[in-house]
C-alpha cells in the first residue's frame, strides 16, 4: 500500500503494519533521511531494530537505501535497545542512527525513529525537514549486505563507569525484557557483578506473549509471580526497546517509573550529593518537585515527549523524567534509558541495605502518600475539540476545589489548591485521549476521576 502521509509524532513515525507501515514507506523515509544527512560532514550511519515482526527486514531496507546513497552503514547483528543505539551514535561519532521500533506500542505497530548525532530524539525542526524530502514513489535499490556489529560490550563498559554495581553480591533479581530488544542485557550485566539473576521472557517474540510490551502492572504479573515464588529481592522489567522500565518488590507489588524516579532521585540527591537542574514532563508526579525543593534543586516542566526533556539534558539538567517509563541522566546521552535506570535502581537498593519496599516506604514518609492514575479514551474528534474549548475557558473549581494554576503546554492541566492535579491530552503515539490524575489521598483520586470524566465527556 502506498501513502505519502508520513508524519513524525512524539517519538518517531509509528503506524500499523496492516495499514501504512510497509517496506515501500520505510524505503521512502530512509531516502529522505539520506537527503537530510547529505548536507552533513561524514558518512557513518547506525541502523538498529527491535523484536517486532519484520523489524529486521525493515532495518535491512533502511541500510540498503542508505548504502546505495553512499553512506557507510553499520547494522546491529541482533535486536538492540534504543538507548544502546543512541549511545553508539555518540561513541562512534556517527552522523545519525535509524532505529526500527514502536517501543511499547501493541504488536501490530512498528516505527521509524531517527536519532541525530547527539544521541537523543530528533527535534521537530529536524523531522519536518526530513519529511520535506519524502519522494512520491518507492525507492528501488539492490539489497546490500551491511556491516554487522553488536554494541553490547561497549555499552556495558559505559554503564559500569557510571553506575556502581559493586555491592550486588548476594542480591537475587529477576529481569523481564517482555520479549523485547533488551533480552540478555540486564541479566548479563548484573550477573557479572555477582547478583543471582533469573531472566524470564528472554527471547524475541513478535507478538510479545499476546500482550503489549509495556511494563505496566498487568503486563508484569508473571514477573511479580516469579519474584515471589523464587523469593527474589526484586524484579525489573523493560519495554519493547528497553528505553522504559518498571519494577516489582519482594511481595510482587508493582512500581512504575513515576514511583521509581523518586527512589532514584532521593538516592542521587541525598546520598550521592548530586546537584543541578531537573526536568520532568507535565504528566510526571509533582512529588519530584517536592523532593527537589528539599535540596534547592530547580525543576523545569515540559510537554510530553522525551524530545523536550532531551533539550533540558543538553542544557545542563542532571535528571529528566516522564511518567510513562523513561528517565534520562546528565552523564549519558540525552535519551531515556531503561537499562541504565534498572542498573541505577540496583545500585540504590544495594547501597542502602534495605529492600525496595522499605526504601519506597521511607520516601513516602517524607513526601506523602503516592496516589496516581492514568487511563484513556478513544481519540474521537469531538473529545479533541472539547479539550481545545476547555483550554480557552476559565475553570475556577474542580470537584469543589479551587483551581490554582491552568497549564496548557500540552493539553489541559488543572493544578488544584491542595496540590492535586488533572491532565487531559491527546496521545502523540496512539489514537487515544490520555487522562492523568494525582491526588493527596485515594478518596480524592476517585472523586477527581469522576470530575475528569464529566469534564471531558460533558
Amino acid at each position: 500500500m502506498f501513502t505519502s502521509q508520513i508524519r513524525f509524532g512524539t517519538d518517531g513515525w509509528r503506524s500499523r503494519m496492516d495499514a501504512d507501515f510497509n517496506r515501500t514507506n520505510v524505503r521512502r523515509l530512509a531516502y529522505a533521511v539520506g537527503k537530510y544527512l547529505s548536507k552533513k560532514q561524514g558518512k557513518s550511519v547506525i541502523v538498529g531494530y527491535d523484536t517486532r515482526r519484520n523489524s529486521s527486514v525493515f532495518a535491512l531496507d533502511v541500510a540498503s537505501v542508505l548504502g546505495a546513497m553512499g553512506y557507510k552503514v553499520q547494522l546491529t547483528s541482533r535486536p538492540t535497545p534504543t538507548p544502546v543505539v543512541a549511545y553508539t551514535v555518540v561513541r562512534t561519532q556517527a552522523l545519525a542512527a535509524v532505529q526500527i521500533t514502536a517501543s511499547h506500542n501493541p504488536p501490530i505497530y512498528n516505527g521509524f525513529k531517527f536519532i541525530p548525532d547527539y544521541g537523543g530524539p530528533a527535534f521537530p525542526e529536524i523531522t519536518s525537514e526530513i519529511e520535506s524530502y519524502l519522494p512520491e514513489g518507492d525507492v528501488y535499490t539492490q539489497q546490500l549486505e551491511a556491516q554487522r556489529f553488536d554494541p553490547m560490550a561497549d555499552y556495558f563498559e559505559f554503564v559500569s563507569k557510571n553506575v556502581d554495581l559493586t555491592r550486588l553480591q548476594g542480591l537475587k533479581i529477576v529481569t523481564d525484557p517482555l520479549y523485547g530488544a533488551g533480552f540478555g542485557y540486564l541479566s548479563t550485566l548484573l550477573s557479572r557483578f555477582g547478583a543471582k539473576v533469573e531472566e524470564i521472557h528472554g527471547y524475541p517474540d513478535p507478538e510479545f506473549g499476546g500482550l503489549s510490551p509495556e511494563p505496566n502492572r498487568e503486563n508484569t504479573r508473571e514477573l511479580a509471580k516469579k519474584v515471589v515464588e523464587s523469593k527474589a529481592d526484586f524484579g525489573i522489567a523493560n519495554d519493547g526497546d528497553a528505553d522504559r522500565f518498571a519494577a516489582v518488590d519482594e511481595k510482587g507489588e508493582h512500581y512504575s517509573s513515576n514511583m521509581l524516579v523518586l527512589v532514584i532521585a532521593d538516592y542521587l540527591f541525598r546520598l550521592k550529593g548530586l546537584r543541578g537542574k531537573v526536568a520532568r514532563s507535565v504528566s510526571t508526579t509533582s512529588k519530584l518537585d517536592k523532593l527537589c525543593a528539599r535540596y534547592g534543586i530547580p525543576v523545569v516542566e515540559t510537554p510530553v515527549g522525551f524530545k523536550y526533556l532531551a533539550k533540558e539534558l543538553m542544557s545542563g539538567a542532571v535528571l529528566a523524567a516522564e511518567e510513562s517509563g523513561g528517565i534520562g541522566y546528565g552523564w549519558s546521552v540525552p535519551e531515556k534509558d531503561g537499562l541504565m535506570s534498572g542498573a541505577l535502581l540496583c545500585e540504590a537498593i544495594s547501597k542502602q541495605g534495605r529492600s525496595l519496599k522499605e526504601v519506597w516506604e521511607r520516601v513516602q514518609d517524607e513526601l506523602g502518600e503516592y496516589h496516581y492514575l492514568q487511563y484513556n479514551f478513544p481519540a474521537k474528534d469531538e473529545l479533541k475539540a472539547r479539550i481545545e474549548r476547555l483550554r480557552a475557558q476559565e475553570i475556577e473549581r474542580l470537584n469543589g476545589i479551587p483551581v490554582k494554576t491552568k497549564i496548557t503546554i500540552d493539553g489541559l492541566k488543572l493544578v488544584l489548591q491542595d496540590g492535586s492535579w488533572v491532565l487531559l491530552r491527546p496521545s502523540g503515539t496512539e489514537p487515544l485521549i490520555r487522562v492523568y490524575i494525582e491526588a493527596t489521598e485515594q478518596r480524592l483520586l476517585e472523586e477527581l476521576k469522576k470530575a475528569a470524566d464529566k469534564l471531558i465527556l460533558g
